[in-house]
């Protein structure tokens, strides 16, 4: 049997002397995403470290002299923000957001580099298993208490204690009181994994969801209910003020330890008003008169017209999701793989994506998309056993006994247009089909008892935080109630294994099992598109992130 501290030397040619700190290069970065199956991140940069092309704004990196101060208001295209805590939050928008108030321990630079964030540098041993972070000692949290690395093991075990939503991105790490994470002094703190565990490095970033560092005094003094209105971290941006469905107030934090490379103070603005907006007219609207200076997220069918205007400016980039109909196997017409299989080949994803996303995603109706570039395949050497084809869904349904099958689908704003595509696409079948449209807050509640539902990935670096919750048949979003034993196996041996091949084709097998066994009826992968008032710069974008730390405005 090969040693393990072997595999980790050479999946990819990765070595343990390349992955020490204080930085990791470009080079061995793209080969650790690929490793935690995020390669496609490395598409966001170019060779020269520029990550949009359609876009003349300053540097993130420092070069150029950004202007410093001034206040913008950023509108978020979410029907809430009202639960900021880190470890609790599941939700993409809410983590954007999050990440431009608490820290991890290290981050991605916009060049596809991993360093420092609260860790100066760091040591990988035992062949992979166990990683020792030296920290910052020029730290402080908004509250003014100084960063240590008990902030570090508390995060880290208030997360699994409490099972947090997020605490199963934990699991490889050994049982806390065996050394899972261990307090050496002040400022160095250790993690260990039952096994060799490279995508560690990724999960402990500040975009790694996994651990970013709460302020364990502000949490006991303020309880759980007002800590995830005002968190309290050490990132670039404090919240001052939170009028829940209305507005949250940043200030720059003064005390923020980092520069950009001029050793200019980050970050550049003095504050940002953020409003939760979830209408897509309102939130478009509001950018295009100026009450918005940013929008996290451009509503799709917007795209095009804000495209064209002189006065804004767009980013758009492949993300890493995918979008599906999740159909819930306990009930009927969805309780045989056959039926589910009818309906999947009754949706035709071209027509889902020129008219549900206005062209701006790709229709392939598989898991992974392609920004995933390491794990990814063409469509034509994928399963093709969810590809349109309404004669042949006919006859499946046909066979299962449910061809006159009547369904009810749940939508939401967000998901109502895709939901009447899906509608119209399924009554041409000759099946009875109606929408039920309740609001955002009401939606998630009754996803796990629905007919069937849109649900989708967020963005997620690694494709495991996303398919483990969604197919595992314990995962916290199973919503289908898919139970598959290979696949149940398949997903926890690909989180401990370190060779990048064996893991690839661990990741694949998934992918083609779910494809045949339909829990849900896969129908693209939507770009991630980001827009902002021209005089709004600095801005430089990788798929999910949103970092605020370096935009500015030229007036």
């Amino acid at each position: 049997m090969k040693d393990r501290s072997d595999m980790v030397t050479d999946s990819g040619s990765v070595s343990l002397e390349n992955l020490q700190g204080p930085t990791i290069d470009r080079r061995t970065t793209i080969k650790l995403l690929s490793g935690a199956g995020i390669a496609g991140l490395a598409g966001c940069a170019g060779s020269d470290g520029s990550a949009d092309t359609n876009t003349s704004d300053t540097s993130a990196t420092g070069n150029g002299t950004p202007d410093t101060g001034d206040s913008i208001t950023a509108g978020w295209y979410a029907s809430g923000l009202d639960d900021l805590d880190p470890h609790y939050v599941t939700s993409g928008e809410r983590f954007q957001l999050i990440a431009n108030i608490t820290s991890g321990l290290t981050m991605l630079t916009p060049e596809v580099e991993m360093q420092g964030d609260l860790a100066t540098d760091w040591t990988v041993e035992k062949g992979g298993a166990r990683i020792v972070y030296e920290l910052r000692e020029d730290v402080t949290f908004h509250n003014g208490e100084k960063f240590t690395a008990d902030d570090v093991a508390f995060s880290v075990e208030r997360s699994i204690t409490e099972e947090a939503p997020n605490s199963d991105l934990l699991s490889p790490l050994k049982p806390i009181d065996d050394g899972g994470v261990s307090v050496i002094d002040d400022y160095t703190v250790a993690v260990e994994f039952e096994q060799p565990y490279i995508p560690g490095l990724i999960y402990f970033s500040r975009e790694g969801r996994a651990a970013n560092v709460i302020n364990q005094t502000a949490l006991e003094e303020m309880g759980r209910e007002d800590f995830k209105r005002t968190p309290v971290g050490t990132g670039p941006f404090e919240v001052v003020s939170h009028d829940v469905g209305e507005r949250i107030e940043l200030e720059a934090f003064d005390d923020y330890y980092r520069t950009d490379e001029n050793g200019t103070q980050l970050p550049y603005l003095d504050g940002v008003t953020v409003r939760a907006v979830p209408e897509a007219g309102t939130i478009v609207n509001a950018l295009r008169s100026g009450d918005l200076d940013f929008i996290n997220e451009v509503p799709l069918e917007n795209a095009p017209q804000l495209k064209q205007s002189s006065d804004i400016v767009t980013h758009q980039r492949p993300d890493l999701n995918y979008y599906n109909l999740s159909m819930n196997s306990d009930v009927e017409p969805f309780t045989t793989k056959t039926a589910r299989l009818g309906f999947a080949k009754l949706i035709d994803s071209e027509q889902m994506v020129e008219e549900g996303f206005f062209g701006n995603a790709n229709p392939e109706p598989t898991l992974y998309s392609p920004a995933h570039e390491w794990i990814y395949r063409d469509w034509e050497d994928k399963p093709q056993d969810q590809a349109y084809d309404p004669e042949e869904g006919q006859r499946l349904l046909e066979e299962a006994g449910v061809a006159d099958a009547s369904v009810t689908l749940l939508a939401d704003g967000r998901t109502k247009r895709l939901m009447e595509i899906i509608q119209r696409q399924l009554s041409n079948a000759g099946l009875d089909v109606s929408i039920e449209q309740v609001s955002t807050s009401v939606y998630w509640d009754r996803v796990p008892d629905a007919d069937a539902v849109i649900t989708w990935s967020s963005g997620d670096y690694d494709p495991d935080t996303g398919i483990y919750r969604s197919f595992h048949s314990e995962g916290i979003f199973n919503d289908a109630g898919y139970d598959n034993e290979r696949v149940d196996e398949l997903l926890e041996a690909q989180r401990e294994t370190t060779d990048r091949d064996e893991r690839r084709e661990q990741l694949q097998e998934i992918e083609d099992r779910v494809i045949k066994d339909a829990p849900t009826a896969f129908f693209g992968h939507r770009e991630d598109v980001v827009g902002h008032r021209s005089h709004v710069s600095g801005f430089v974008h990788v798929p999910f992130q949103r970092r605020l730390e370096y935009l500015s405005t030229s007036e």
